[in-house]
């Protein structure tokens, strides 16, 4: 990509850059927080100066593309593609509010899938707001196919601690791969190793010795696990450590077991997303929880 190629209507197209966080923070608090508003949901991000760090760390990561386009040389939205492990993840994709409706998702959309592309990635895919009717239909017409419905739900936290269950360090990390890729059907090792690094407190279970699941905790997050009953144990364990902000996660609704197990633990649903996917999709097997990315 070229910082002076032009995309439609006079947009721009520039890599993501530290000087452009302050501004593509703000604008993905608004787009958001405009699109939670009309449908009456909590928000995702709390401030702005949330999603300035969130946005902020992506740009400095080198494991993240990320794209900023520019209107009359004004910032007016962003899209990032994560390239941590063979399976790469879209978003957060935001535009400014009052210039919605021109096409600039579009662009933003098709410079990540031509990134990918050209990396020789196969596999990309996202989680869309079901709520959000315009996004689906951007998305659907570029050749995603929607996949698993998603049940986002805020944890809650077991009634005593339990010691089966420790945080993630490096050594743990060839059991983490063989775990993502036996249940996620792609190695998620990378990304969980980032998470270690960055501080997201990542935990796993381990029973007999083995590991048998572990799960990132919040939107950005993800896990797998051998059964419901270690899927279960690391919710509600998770609740217990961490922020009640950062004590989120993801289950596909489809994991009908699962999904009404950690609803009588007391989980809450927060709202619905869809999977959707471009390339191979080999469906997970076992218990699962997917990221905000995929």
């Amino acid at each position: 990509m070229s910082s002076s190629q032009a995309v439609a209507a006079g947009i721009q197209l520039v890599r993501a850059e530290s000087q452009h966080v302050a501004e593509i923070g703000r604008i993905c608090y608004e787009a958001f927080k405009d699109l939670h508003d009309r449908h009456r949901f909590p928000l995702d991000m709390p401030s702005v100066a949330v999603a300035r760090q969130g946005l902020g760390m992506m740009v400095s990561r080198s494991d993240f593309y990320g794209v900023v386009a520019l209107l009359d040389g004004q910032v007016v939205g962003s899209n990032f593609l994560s390239l941590s492990d063979p399976v790469a993840g879209i978003g957060p994709v935001t535009v400014e509010p009052c210039h919605q409706g021109k096409n600039i998702g579009l662009a933003l959309m098709q410079d990540v899938v031509d990134h990918g592309r050209g990396r020789g990635i196969e596999r990309i895919r996202l989680l869309q707001e079901t709520m959000n009717v315009a996004s689906l239909s951007l998305y659907a017409s570029m050749g995603f196919d929607s996949q698993e419905e998603v049940a986002y739900l805020q944890a809650a936290a077991s009634p005593a601690e339990d010691p089966s269950i420790r945080p993630v360090i490096d050594t743990d990390l060839p059991a983490v791969e063989r775990l993502s890729a036996d249940i996620y059907r792609a190695s998620r090792c990378n990304e969980v190793a980032a998470a270690i690094r960055y501080g997201f407190s990542p935990l796993l279970r381990q029973r007999d010795g083995r590991v048998t699941g572990y799960l990132i905790p919040g939107m950005f997050g993800h896990g797998v696990a051998e059964s419901d009953e270690d899927a279960c144990a690391l919710v509600g364990e998770m609740a217990r450590r961490v922020p009640p902000h950062a004590a989120r996660f993801f289950c596909p609704v489809r994991q009908a077991g699962f999904f009404r197990r950690v609803l009588r633990m007391g989980c809450r649903t927060i709202k619905v997303w869809t999977l959707m996917t471009l390339g191979p999709y080999p469906p997970p097997r076992e218990v699962w929880m997917p990221s905000v990315l995929y």
